[in-house]
Order: structure tokens, then sequence, then C-alpha cells
């Protein structure tokens, strides 16, 4: 049965169709949207079927794909219409060439493609080539020419009537820990050249290290970024992650806030001074379900031991944000939560991140975000007035676009760091 709360306010948050709520940014709700990266490969997993699980419609639905576009590779955006519902198209969006190699065509088609969506009806979050300080990512660590083409990008979207008020662009690097994540396929520990070396040595002591700034050298400037956002994962007590254990109290904190020498609070530098809303942007806590050959881990494959067990690890995460009071009143420029939804092979282990494909863990946390205290913080998509196509060209290929990868899989032996701060 699906949630039907709050009609006309959603509405009007979700498509800006109203002026009964005023948002200093595109999109920007009076609560937090929670929302879901799904796997939706065919007959794996779809909107319908989360919000059917959850007994919400989700607020916001994610998908990803390169750039420049490619056909085989497109959002499955039916999938989305199939829900019915006005939910959000959170678009995660990833070049795959170096910024200068960008050309014209290609941001003209991306510009194309945004517009129809945005015609349709349907509000689209743009998390344009995230994780740029990381090193994994070929428009990574160069941050004078990532600045550049975010700014080609968004200026010409805006410039797109059709796009006002109905787009959002959420500037979402990776978070501190790890960084400059050396060793990385492009990192920039390869000088590229002396203008973005200097612009990432913060500290000015010749090389880029530890105690550099992870954020600010890439930031695109105010004028051009609606929304910040970071990723938040629970992987394990250790690296490398193979054990099952729980994230002790605070442990999200320590990621949104930073901890240790050279450490930056980026929800305090970025939400609050830039007056942002904010974004975590995808989130999850890992239940390793056994071990797996990769280049990591060539030979010692079997069962990894259960531990404190699924439901535990979960609900800890849980319960420090999504369902924590506390932490939703001391950040009141969270306006958005997306959760990894997803099992997949990553690292060394087989991962389950989900919390609504278990009938167990589904009722312990509906039990938390069931109640009314929590409930009145969360806003959720309804049924519009009429069905919103989002792309009438669009085939439901079932395609789940860019494969995700976490955190863990993305930074390798540079997450040994997070020992030392867990």
């Amino acid at each position: 049965m699906f949630t039907a709360k709050l009609l006309s306010s959603t509405l009007a948050v979700l498509l800006c169709a109203s002026s009964v709520v005023r948002s200093q940014a595109p999109l920007e709700p009076d609560r937090v949207m929670l929302g879901a990266w799904l796997d939706t490969l065919p007959g794996r997993d779809t909107p319908k079927q989360f919000g059917e699980r959850l007994g919400h419609n989700a607020a916001l639905i994610h998908m990803a794909e390169d750039l420049p576009l490619k056909t085989p590779h497109l959002p499955p955006v039916r999938l989305l219409d199939d829900a019915n519902t006005n939910a959000i198209l959170y678009l995660s969006v990833y070049p795959t060439v170096i910024p200068e190699q960008l050309k014209d065509g290609d941001i003209d088609a991306f510009v194309a493609q945004i517009a129809t969506f945005a015609r349709s009806g349907r509000g689209v979050f743009i998390r344009l080539a995230p994780e740029m300080n990381g090193s994994w990512q070929p428009y990574a660590q160069r941050p004078i020419a990532y600045a550049a083409m975010w700014k080609r990008i968004v200026t010409a979207i805006r410039a797109n009537s059709d796009t006002t008020g109905r787009v959002a662009f959420i500037w979402a690097p990776n978070m501190q820990l790890g960084y400059p994540y050396e060793g990385g396929v492009y990192s920039m520990n390869a000088t590229v050249s002396a203008a973005e070396t200097q612009a990432l040595d913060t500290n000015k002591n010749g090389r880029l290290d530890t105690l550099d700034d992870p954020y600010t050298p890439y930031y695109p400037g105010n004028e051009y970024v609606d929304w910040v956002g970071l990723s938040t994962y629970w992987f394990g007590a250790d690296y490398p992650y193979l054990t099952n254990d729980v994230p002790p109290s605070g442990s999200i904190l320590k990621l949104i806030h930073g901890t240790g020498p050279g450490a930056m609070d980026f929800y305090q530098l970025f939400a609050e001074r830039n007056q942002k809303p904010f974004f975590i942007t995808e989130s999850g806590a890992a239940f390793h379900q056994y071990r797996i050959q990769s280049p990591a881990n060539p030979v010692n494959t079997g069962a990894v031991a259960p531990g404190p067990g699924a439901l535990a690890i979960k609900q800890a995460w849980w319960r420090q944000y999504l369902t924590n009071t506390t932490f939703l009143d001391a950040h009141p420029r969270l306006k958005a939560i997306c959760l990894f939804e997803y099992q997949k092979p990553e690292e060394i282990t087989f991962r389950d991140f989900q919390i609504t494909n278990d009938s167990s863990i589904l009722a312990a946390f509906k039990a938390d975000f069931e109640k009314p205290e929590v409930q009145s913080r969360y806003l959720f998509a309804t049924v519009p007035e009429k069905k919103i196509v989002t792309d009438p060209d669009a085939k439901n290929s079932g395609f789940a676009s860019v494969i995700p990868t976490t955190l863990g899989a993305l930074m390798a032996s540079a997450l040994a760091a997070w020992a030392v701060v867990f």
C-alpha cells in the first residue's frame, strides 16, 4: 500500500510547481528526501518494487550514465515511470574522457537529454563527475580542467529554459579518508601539469600529500553548485575488509565532519558556510557474505564468519543517521539520503548493503523508521495527476547503466587509513 501523505507539499517540492514551499536551491525540500540506488538489471529490482517493500514511494531514484552518452548504457528511465510517481531522477554522470576532450557536441546531446527529462515534468538531480578528488576517473585530480568542464556543462543546461527549476547540480567529492589515494589509474601523483599540481598543493610543501585540502581546489564556485554531498559507507573495522563488525557509535559523524590531523569538516565548510543543501549521495553498511577470487585474493575463497550478523551491523549503521533524530536535528541542511540497495562483489568479498530485501532486516528498519518522530522528518513521492513519461523514446533495457562501485572497490590499499580512524 503506497503512502499518500503530504500530497500537495510533496508535489510542490519535487516538481517545483507551487509557491507553497520556497526553496533556497532547485529541488530543495523542507524535509529529508529518501531514495535508493537499485540493481535494475533485468529481473533484479525496480523502483516500484522498492516502494512496495518499504511502504513509501522513494522521493528519488538513482541511475547512472557515461558522458559522452552511450546508447546501450542510458538510464532505464521507464522503470521509474512504471512506478507512477513524481520521484526525482537522481542521475550520476561519469565523463569517460579527460575534461579537455569533452566536445561541444557531447555536451549538446547531454543538454537535449536533460531537457527532455525535465520537460516531461520529472525533476532531475545531476551528480556531475563525482569523486573528482579521487584517482580512479579520467577527470580526477585535475581541479583547473575539472572546474572549467563543470562550468561549461552547468551553463549549457541552465541556458535551456525547460530545465529551469527542475534540475539541480550536486557537487560530490570523495570523502577525505585516504586522500590523495595514491596508485589510482589517473592519479595526479604523476604530474599532469605544473598549474594543476600547484592548485592541488594547498600546504605548499611541493607535493600532493595527506595534509593537502582534499575538497576546496575542486570546488567550481557557489554560482555553479546547487547542492553538496558525500558518500558514506561502513565496510568494517580494519582493512582489508573481510570481517563483519558493528560500526562504532559516531562513525558516520567522522566521515561527514572529519577526524585526525588535517581533517576537514565537509558539512561545515560546504553546506553551512556556503548555504547549500546537503545530500548523503550513497550510503550503506556492508555485510560480507563470502570471499571471492580477485587479483587481491587469487586463491582464498569461502565463507566469511557472520560475526554479529547482518541485522546488527546494518541496524547500528542506520540508527546513527537515518532514524536518529538527534543527528537529523544537528544537520538541518541534510535534505536527501540515497540508500545503496545492492549486493555485489567488491575487492575480496561479496557484500550485501541492502536493508529492504531481507524480511527480518526490513521489519527492524520499519520499526525504527515508522516512529512518528522519525516519519515527520521525511518526504516521499506521490502519484502525479498525470503519469510522467520521462523520455518517450527511451528503451527500457533494464541496464544498471554504469556498474556501481562503492568506495571500497575504488580505493584499494589507500583505505588502510580507515583503520587509524576507527
